[in-house]
């Protein structure tokens, strides 16, 4: 590939050394096999990766000295690959750079590899690059929100795969621009394409079978009789329910795997062997990745005294990236804390704009479990009662429900993510369930399992919006901190308006632990954890308190750059996802919607990634 630049220069090889054949020519990856001495003893996993994948020091060299890119996308998450696969399937030879902070860590999510991996999430693989408010800390309910994961992937590798479509009417003060996307006939297909998103009824495996029929038809009548969520007026507050939509499919049509949940290494990597192929026929330009890089904050043509000004800098931790044509795009698919930091210490001219709203998820967690009654989980199924569903109780089933609503009196949205699960043999089904349980950090535990093999066990997460009118949450710059990646102070409270859709989203969810358990009601027991912290707890007829039941931790950050017109003055991007006062740098991810909804935002996230992409990539004429 001598046309190829130097700072476009490919992993020198696509394939082990394992894979020579005898009587083939080939150039050993470490020379000589040992002869005259031994080779390299202790290479690191960074330097073994980075050979194959990951742009190497001479390449970054010459990216400092004299790279040109089209586009430079910061992160490596979900937005960052909705918008590198679709600008690269739009022009092939656009020259693409992803800068990623951290290392190579994990290749697939972490519920794919064994059991074992489990003990990866949270802990040190969650990072938190702001300071908390006093204030949040001290919120029983909130006291923190979660963070961001500082690997190749990002938040890919662990977060719960719920793939919602929002209805248009759920998308409240999205302005017009955003609205018209969502309604174009491919938009939504385009990114569950992407994620292989596939309905948790639609599963071909012997895990996702009767029992989630028998759950999915409980809630639909419960929902179409109002009662999920019904108040003392008698109007019921959930709405929809449906098999939930998760980003597990196969990974091709022929695969035998039917349930893999995504994250984009592997999509990422992917993508760029197809593209040293296309380079390789002069079809194509390569796509150039380089980890362990910290991207701190871009600089605008100072001497252009007029706005939109270009950006002609790129600070990084590896070096500054200088664009002197100005045509360089900046991606930002960072995360809207990241993105936000990033902004206030880069553009004077965001800084009444940015960070001024700050909304996302705050969540409750119920467990509960009914016994299974053999009118209702007999062996076969009679036409005389549809009710009654057959399930093999020596083997492993789970099924997982979405169920949505909103408050009555403020519009503000929740709903309520539910995993039953009948295990028999709780500790041989540990490897399957820890794999396909749609959300590990919201499973049902060992503890909760065990003595729970003649039952039907409800782990339901619900989620709520937060106030975006309230001015009490907020993301601003913090003087005090030197760092620029961190130098930010966070603060999230609750408004009235969240206290009710909280008590609102409560009842909903045990409402529907209700209807699930059909003529079992009665029988109900709810798991109440010990004050020991250890997992233990014990099963009660007592519905816990809301002290048990609300998790602390905000969930899916949002509207800290939201999209809107120019005279909102709190508006930071407009509807070109370009944040004011700046010609070539775009904003992807939750920080541009204008409130939050209830739903998981990843799907759309990706859809409106993919829609810049659309945007300002023109397709290359043959």
């Amino acid at each position: 590939m001598s046309h190829i630049p130097d700072y476009l220069k490919t992993p020198y090889s696509s394939s082990s050394s394992f894979h020579n054949r005898v009587g083939e020519k080939s150039e050993p990856l470490v020379k000589g096999f040992g002869y005259p001495r031994p080779g390299i003893q202790s290479p690191t996993p960074s330097a073994a990766t980075a050979a194959h994948y990951f742009v190497d020091d001479a390449t970054w060299s010459a990216i400092l000295d004299r790279g040109e890119f089209d586009d430079v996308v910061v992160g490596s998450g979900h937005c960052a690959l909705a918008y590198v696969d679709e600008a690269l399937k739009r022009d092939p030879h656009r020259k693409i750079l992803i800068l990623e902070r951290g290392g190579f860590w994990l290749p697939e999510h972490f519920q794919n590899p064994p059991l074992p991996f489990k003990m990866v999430l949270g802990g040190p693989s969650e990072t938190f690059p702001w300071t908390l408010s006093t204030e949040t800390r001290r919120i029983p309910e909130l006291g923190f929100m979660h963070g961001s994961c500082p690997f190749f992937g990002g938040r890919s590798t662990f977060w719960s795969a719920w793939c919602p479509t929002p209805t248009l009417d759920l998308m409240r003060s999205y302005p017009k621009s955003m609205m018209k996307t969502a309604e174009s006939s491919d938009f939504w297909e385009k990114c569950k394409s992407l994620l292989r998103v596939t309905p948790a009824d639609q599963i071909s495996d012997q895990i996702f079978a009767a029992l989630q029929t028998d759950i999915d038809n409980a809630l639909k009548s419960g929902c179409k009789e109002g009662r999920i969520g019904r108040g003392e007026d008698g109007k019921p507050t959930a709405n929809v329910t449906e098999p939930a939509p998760l980003a597990v499919g196969r990974t091709t049509a022929n695969s035998m795997l039917a349930f893999n949940k995504f994250s984009t290494p592997g999509p990422l990597l992917a993508l760029q062997q197809r593209q040293t192929a296309l380079a390789s026929w002069e079809q194509g330009s390569p796509l150039m990745i380089a980890t362990d890089c910290v991207v701190k904050r871009f600089h605008v043509d100072e001497d252009q005294k007029v706005d939109p000004r270009p950006v002609t800098i790129l600070e990084t931790s590896r070096g500054d990236l200088c664009f002197p044509n100005r045509k360089t795009n900046l991606i930002l698919a960072a995360g809207a804390i990241p993105n936000t930091t990033m902004l206030l210490n880069s553009l004077e001219s965001i800084q009444t704009r940015a960070g001024k709203r700050l909304t996302g998820h705050f969540l409750s967690h119920i467990v509960a479990r009914y016994p299974m009654n053999k009118d209702r989980y007999g062996e076969g199924h009679s036409s005389a009662n549809e009710e009654k569903c057959r399930i093999n109780k020596e083997k492993l089933e789970i099924a997982a429900s979405y169920v949505s609503g909103k408050d009555l009196d403020s519009e503000h949205q929740y709903h309520i993510q539910v995993t039953a699960i009948h295990s028999p043999h709780p500790e041989l089904d540990a490897v399957d369930a820890g794999r396909e349980c749609p959300d590990y950090a919201a499973a049902a535990s060992a503890e909760q399992l065990e003595g729970s093999e003649e039952h039907i066990v409800l782990v339901c997460a619900s989620l709520g919006e937060l106030d975006e009118n309230n001015t009490n949450s907020w993301v601003k710059r913090n003087p005090q901190d030197p760092d620029v990646t961190t130098n930010v102070k966070l603060q999230v409270t609750l408004t009235d308006v969240d206290r009710n859709l909280w008590d609102v989203m409560d009842k909903a969810t045990f409402d529907a632990i209700e209807v699930i358990a059909r003529s079992e009601a009665a029988n109900l027991e709810y798991w109440h954890d010990n004050s020991s912290g250890d997992g233990s707890g014990t099963w009660k007829k007592t519905k816990p308190d809301s002290k048990q039941n609300r998790v602390p931790g905000v969930v899916h950050e949002a509207s800290t750059l939201y999209m809107g017109p120019k005279a909102d003055s709190h508006a930071a991007v407009d509807e070109m996802y370009r944040p004011y006062g700046c010609e070539n740098v775009y904003v992807t991810g939750g920080a541009i919607f204008p409130t939050a909804g209830s739903w998981n935002p990843t799907l759309t996230m990706c859809g409106y990634a993919q829609d810049l992409a659309s945007k300002i990539v023109h397709p290359k004429k043959s």
